[in-house]
């Protein structure tokens, strides 16, 4: 009778958690983004926050101006910049009828500039970026709106990192690729929690109903995933995954920069929901766990072969899922860099938690 070490049983029960988890995830692959467009074109209106970005401004603003849509209206609400962003606006309004723009006290925060630009938004379907972000397309607002049906209240998008090279923009792009795959597939599943403010879309009268950002109005980021959460109903939530769709920013140029933006992102965790900061947290520890119980079986030097046959498993189910999924959001190069950072970067995102509680973040959101 063969005995297996209580490292085996661990480890299985691990990979059999992940591979029920790769199971959610493969419904990016199996959406076929059908849409459902209601009678007519939709008007939409686009909403940015800004805060010192007059180059951004100044260089994206003609990108989102030469869509190919019939009616739709921008509007730009800058949050007190010290820069010279409110003369860019100026001057493109007087080629642009449709671009708005209004100024708040400094330090009102990204939170309040959002509110107050759906408090003037005429439109009923509100489409969300950053001054930093560009439409990957001339077709960016046809493409998420193609997804509108008399019941969608909410369309979520993907908005990856520009390919620079460095392993800095490397691990931004893969990171940011790790958690579209997830928060993306259960939004499918009709579990949504999250969406990233630089593409994502929702209804007027669903941020009014909800009171918007009130319930979370001091914390200092949050402005999509804990509104989606408070907010989104699943079957009420679209996504859209095209090339087409996309949006389109660069990531920070060190690992400081990026490690801050980590935290500011990581901050809103402790404010989830507790089935999703408990599943999002199982999912975490079980990664953990299968390295640790990895490190651990071959350190121990008994049924090797079991271990290769269970790692074999678990990596070849991950590796197939996330290759579909990158293939469908056009980042097939970080398709390798996502099983080889997989663990880095859980540690990282640990980190930058922890650092949350130790030290309180301030900056602007």
């Amino acid at each position: 009778m063969i005995e297996f070490d209580l490292g085996i049983y661990l480890l299985a029960l691990s990979v059999g958690l992940s591979l029920i988890h790769y199971r959610f995830l493969s419904e990016i692959d199996r959406s076929g983004e059908l849409g459902g467009r209601e009678e007519g074109e939709v008007p939409v209106s686009i909403i940015i926050a800004s805060k010192n970005e007059e180059i951004n401004l100044a260089r994206h603003l003609p990108e989102i101006f030469s869509q190919v849509y019939g009616e739709f209206e921008v509007i730009v609400i800058d949050d007190g910049s010290s820069d010279e962003s409110i003369l860019i606006l100026e001057n493109l309004a007087r080629s642009h009828k449709n671009l708005h723009y209004a100024s708040l006290d400094k330090g009102s925060g990204k939170k309040a500039a959002i509110t107050k630009g759906v408090e003037l938004a005429k439109n009923e379907w509100l489409l969300f970026t950053d001054a930093d972000c560009a439409p990957t397309s001339d077709q960016w607002i046809s493409e998420v709106v193609s997804q509108i049906t008399p019941g969608t209240n909410m369309i979520l998008g993907y908005s990856p990192f520009r390919r620079t090279g460095s392993f800095i923009n490397a691990l931004a792009r893969t990171d940011a690729f790790i958690i579209a795959v997830q928060y993306l597939a259960f939004a499918l599943i009709g579990k949504p929690y999250m969406g990233v403010g630089r593409n994502m879309a929702y209804r007027k009268t669903l941020f009014m109903s909800t009171g918007g950002f009130e319930n979370h109005r001091n914390v200092l980021s949050g402005d999509d995933d804990l509104f989606v959460q408070e907010a989104a109903v699943g079957e009420k939530v679209a996504v859209t995954m095209g090339l087409n769709s996309q949006t389109i920013s660069d990531s920070r140029a060190t690992f400081f920069e990026w490690f801050s933006q980590k935290r500011r992102h990581t901050s809103t965790g402790f404010y989830y929901n507790l089935s999703f900061f408990f599943i999002l947290g199982a999912i975490q520890i079980n990664s953990v766990g299968f390295y640790i119980l990895l490190v651990y079986n071959i350190w121990n030097g008994y049924f090797i072969w079991a271990t290769m046959i269970l790692v074999l498993i678990r990596f070849y189910s991950q590796y197939s899922v996330l290759k579909k999924s990158a293939r469908k959001l056009g980042e097939i190069d970080l398709l390798l860099l996502s099983l080889i950072l997989e663990l880095p970067l859980i540690f990282l995102n640990l980190t930058a938690a922890l650092s949350n509680i130790l030290f309180k973040n301030s900056r602007w959101s």
